[in-house]
């Protein structure tokens, strides 16, 4: 879909949402010499990856909260430390507390971890450094393609089965989570701690076929270099998207928040411009939407423009499956049941799950599905002050709740009606976990389903902006007439989440849209597959290739792993992990 601009317009491109890809893009049409726009509805930037100040004094990641996905290449490319982003570690990854009093503590270092689940199951300590080369060989499999143009799905499988890796390829793709743990754990809170990766922002639960590939694609994220690791973001989430506006303004972009676009201009199948909500008009040679698919082409397009069939496609792709936040402001820090006070430590640093069970899980799915809550929540939280004093005053602490598997609609009633009443549930599972909080809990505030919709402009409250599953991936996300960026209107391209390579905060979107439609302005309506992308003969790093050749026999595994659970050969085993 090459393009001839030859007509005066205000600008060269108008992006749609400065959400983080939403900037990525902009940030490459910039360096490219494009004359940007960008156009926020809300009154700051960031989209779902920002930082806000909802109770004065303090601040909070309202939405996205942890650092782990965002590609290393785009950091590097758009100078991004240059540009204030400050992407730190914890002592600690994660802790998990279970109903049992139990807890299991996931830190940086393998040979710790190792030893942490020893003292749950010894067989799964060794099974844990197997599953974990096997995510990352099916990593090194399918990152490739995330900064390229959508492969087709038949391509991927391909590359699978050139690489002898089909059984690989099954398990991290077509199976539920449940079925792909059982292949490996035995004990059923580690299984069900892992568990969790694979219910972000689905409509399921862990027996549902197809979320072994939402586990894997939170979980091999990398963090410098090291893969399956995680971080935060010094200031919060938004501090990625600031980093992000910093360098779009650097090259040349204009970013205009509290400027909601209303409609999409399209003169004879082509997009000319935009229409704010005040009337004004701004004429452009391409438009991007940040948006998901659904609002960029079923809100911002005037009905007619689109033909039926793809407007029913459109209408047919699945966002059902959403998730809530509760930010609290306290005086005491959690003092979790393991602990003997509410001291800050490791198990405040990272990311922290209160109660997985798979049942727990199941449970959810099925209320999920009936639109109404479960008996328990499985409870995720954040208390990114403990490393951040920049968060909150002095001897308060910020703590942010999340709960997968919501309903986007509630049965008989209105999350507005319910968000106090089910903030308040949530709240008494959490005191089961850290009662000294009952006391300790200054002020709160609740974002639901419905206020991602209607506040943070996400349909459905879908983060992901649509299904993880086979369906709607690669060369058929969001559907297949949409998958390279482009739409049916002429020079309107889509770069949120909803594209290929799917959901998180991995700017991969956004880079990619923009390297088509650069491509289309130079007359290239393919672009060439991005460099390291897979082929039959792709040669690995040679100390991931040593380390699969090590676990492909029982001798090579037991020497593996009593290597990998020394402390004297930490930077060994860290270096073998290691993704580049």
């Amino acid at each position: 879909m090459p393009s001839t601009l030859t007509t005066a317009m205000d600008y060269d491109a108008i992006v749609i949402g400065a959400g983080h890809n939403g900037l990525v893009t902009a940030n490459y049409l910039a360096r490219a010499g494009r004359r940007v726009l960008v156009l926020e509805a809300r009154p700051i930037v960031g989209g779902a990856c920002v930082t806000e100040e909802l109770i004065p004094g303090s601040k909070w990641s309202s939405c996205a909260f942890i650092a782990g996905l965002l590609r290393p290449e785009i950091i590097e490319e758009l100078e991004l430390q240059r540009f204030g982003l400050d992407l730190y570690q914890g002592d600690a990854l994660s802790f998990s507390l279970f109903r049992d009093g139990t807890s299991f503590t996931m830190w940086k270092e393998t040979d710790r971890t190792l030893r942490e689940i020893e003292k749950i199951n010894k067989k799964d300590a060794s099974a844990f450094l197997d599953f974990g080369v096997r995510l990352q060989r099916f990593a090194g499999l399918v990152t490739p393609y995330l900064l390229a143009s959508p492969p087709e799905r038949s391509e991927v499988l391909a590359a699978f089965e050139a690489a002898g890796e089909q059984n690989l390829f099954d398990e991290f793709t077509l199976l539920s989570v449940r079925d792909l743990l059982d292949r490996y754990f035995e004990d059923e809170r580690l299984k069900s701690m892992l568990t969790f990766f694979g219910m972000v922002s689905i409509f399921g639960g862990p027996s549902t076929p197809g979320t072994a590939y939402t586990y894997g694609h939170h979980s091999w994220g990398e963090f410098n270099g090291n893969f399956g690791q995680f971080g935060l973001a010094r200031g919060g989430m938004g501090a990625i998207s600031e980093a992000l506006a910093a360098g779009a303004r650097h090259h040349g972009a204009v970013i205009r928040t509290s400027t909601p676009v209303d409609t999409v201009i399209v003169d004879r199948g082509t997009a000319t411009g935009v229409r704010l909500a005040d009337g004004s008009v701004i004429t452009a040679h391409q438009i991007f939407s940040n948006a998901d698919p659904k609002r960029s082409l079923l809100r911002l397009i005037e009905p007619g423009v689109l033909p039926p069939g793809l407007v029913r496609d459109v209408e047919n792709i699945d966002t059902r499956g959403s998730m809530a936040r509760i930010h609290l402001l306290v005086d005491e820090l959690p003092q979790y049941l393991p602990f003997p006070d509410a001291n800050a430590g490791p198990q405040h640093h990272g990311h922290q799950l209160l109660g997985p069970s798979r049942e727990a899980f199941e449970e959810a799915a099925e209320a999920q599905r009936r639109g109404t809550f479960p008996s328990t929540f499985v409870i995720e939280a954040v208390t990114q002050s403990v490393t951040d004093d920049s968060l909150a005053p002095a001897g308060l602490h910020t703590m942010t709740l999340g709960i997968q598997q919501l309903p986007s609609e509630l049965t008989g009633t209105t999350w507005a009606a319910e968000k106090e009443k089910w903030a308040d549930l949530v709240l008494e599972d959490l005191f089961s976990y850290a009662p000294n909080l009952r006391e300790h809990i200054l002020a709160r505030v609740i974002i639901t389903p419905d206020d991602l919709d209607s506040e943070y402009l996400i349909t459905d409250g879908n983060i992901f902006h649509g299904s993880m599953m086979l369906d709607q991936l690669f060369g058929a996300r969001p559907i297949p007439e949409l998958a390279n960026y482009r739409t049916p209107v002429r020079n309107y391209y889509l770069c949120g989440s909803g594209t290929h390579p799917g959901g998180g905060v991995m700017g991969a979107n956004g880079h990619n849209a923009a390297k088509v439609a650069l491509g289309d302005i130079a007359g290239v309506t393919r672009p060439a597959r991005a460099a390291g992308a897979p082929t039959a003969n792709r040669t690995r790093p040679w100390q991931q290739r040593l380390v699969g050749a090590l676990m492909s026999t029982r001798s090579g595994r037991w020497v593996s792993y009593q290597a990998a659970r020394q402390p004297a050969l930490r930077k060994i085993t860290a270096y073998a992990a290691r993704v580049r």
